[in-house]
């Protein structure tokens, strides 16, 4: 008579994955009413270990798969459509795994280290949340670093290393492309079955800082006693949204004074020296790691106190509070340039920022002649880009890019 348990047992040595399927199976029988917490603890560290093992050789075959363009065999438009069809995963997961299985395709160093468990799935994954299609050439250059970092940090370490090396790449593409970009703000909303307002938004670094500390200065924590209750971090700020709208439509104004935004910086960075990804600072509050051209533009129009720092502790000196052009010098620019001195914009001086033409960081005044109004897309442009502002002989303003005509 055939033996059937022979049969199963040679199938599963040929099948890794017949194997895999069978121990789970053995381990969701397990009757864990009776176990210590200790022994729990064991066993989530044991199932966390062998699921990232299994998510690293996911997202290696998924590497492969999406070079092969595996989806289009069965008629898929994308590979995004496919996974969420064919496999047990929603949209976001589905456009998470495709963006960490490409970096790994094209990534050697990252590969090797995936496969071996050097790194965990998380941190690739940490590593291709930051990646970007503007980002992606210099990451041959730099992934053995990003790879050595990975493989002995942890994840949350890792993963504001990530982000500084993406803060560093752009500030590099700013300076060596001629091509500039400028990533759009951007709001999606849509009503809900019940009437609701519900969406998300993405903004840069600077209006992000600037949303998220004029919402908590609007409204703050509740005294433990508030008689409608406590409210969430999320709901205050929810209400304080609110509240803009409604002071916008009287055309008022909030009262208070503006809220201060804070600036962590390395000597090392602040000096333009050839950074390093663990000891590097260059960190706005609440948001975390930006570009030295986001700390320049934030300085033209915030007050913004600056901490340089000697490493990851010792703070060498806490700088000053940029000094903001009064309403008398604001209102005085706004009659002078009319509007956005850029080249053929033609936005009213009450869009527009007021720019300082000498970097704060390098000693620049708040001198009504040495200020200029730019609107906020002009204003990022020449803090993350080759354009410059210069001074005419008669006190006007030109723009100019080394490589556009006069």
């Amino acid at each position: 008579m055939f033996d059937t348990t022979d049969w199963e047992t040679s199938l599963e040595s040929a099948n890794p994955i017949a194997a895999i399927r069978t121990s789970l199976a053995e381990v969701s029988t397990e009757d864990r009413s009776e176990w210590t917490s200790d022994a729990l603890s064991e066993e989530l560290v044991e199932l966390m270990q062998l699921r990232d093992r299994v998510d690293a050789e996911v997202t290696r075959v998924a590497g492969a798969w999406h070079r092969k363009r595996g989806w289009e065999a069965d008629g898929a438009l994308s590979p995004v459509a496919w996974l969420t069809h064919r496999t047990p995963i929603g949209d976001r997961g589905a456009k998470q795994l495709v963006k960490t299985a490409k970096l790994v395709d094209m990534s050697p160093r990252l590969a090797e280290a995936l496969a071996t468990g050097a790194v965990t799935a998380a941190h690739v994954e940490a590593l291709a949340r930051v990646m970007s299609a503007r980002r992606r050439p210099l990451l041959a250059e730099h992934e053995d670093v990003l790879a050595r970092h990975a493989e002995r940090l942890s994840i949350r370490d890792f993963t504001t290393v990530a982000r500084r090396w993406a803060a560093i790449a752009d500030d590099h593409l700013a300076k060596s492309n001629h091509d500039e970009y400028q990533p759009r703000n951007e709001l999606h909303a849509s009503v809900t079955m019940d009437g609701w307002l519900d969406g998300m938004f993405r903004l840069d670094p600077i209006s992000g800082s600037g949303v998220l500390a004029t919402l908590d200065h609007l409204a703050p924590p509740d005294p433990a006693n508030a008689p409608d209750g406590v409210r969430s971090l999320a709901q205050r700020r929810g209400d304080a949204l609110v509240e803009l709208s409604k002071w916008y439509h009287q055309g008022a104004k909030p009262g208070g004074n503006p809220p201060n935004i804070d600036v962590v910086v390395d000597v090392a960075s602040l000096n333009g020296e050839p950074p390093d990804l663990t000891k590097a600072r260059c960190d706005l509050q609440g948001i975390g790691p930006v570009t030295q051209a986001t700390l320049e533009q934030i300085a033209c129009g915030a007050t913004l106190t600056r901490f340089v720092m000697a490493g990851r502790s010792v703070i060498l000196d806490m700088g000053r509070k940029t000094r903001l052009a009064t309403p008398s010098q604001t209102k005085a620019i706004r009659l002078r340039d009319r509007g956005c001195i850029f080249p053929s914009c033609d936005r009213p001086a009450r869009w527009c920022d007021i720019h300082h033409v000498d970097e704060f960081a390098k000693g620049g005044v708040s001198d009504v002649a040495r200020m200029a109004c730019l609107c906020t897309r002009h204003h990022t442009l020449i803090h993350n880009s080759k354009w410059t502002i210069h001074i005419n002989p008669d006190g006007t303003f030109t723009a100019r890019h080394p490589a556009r005509a006069p």
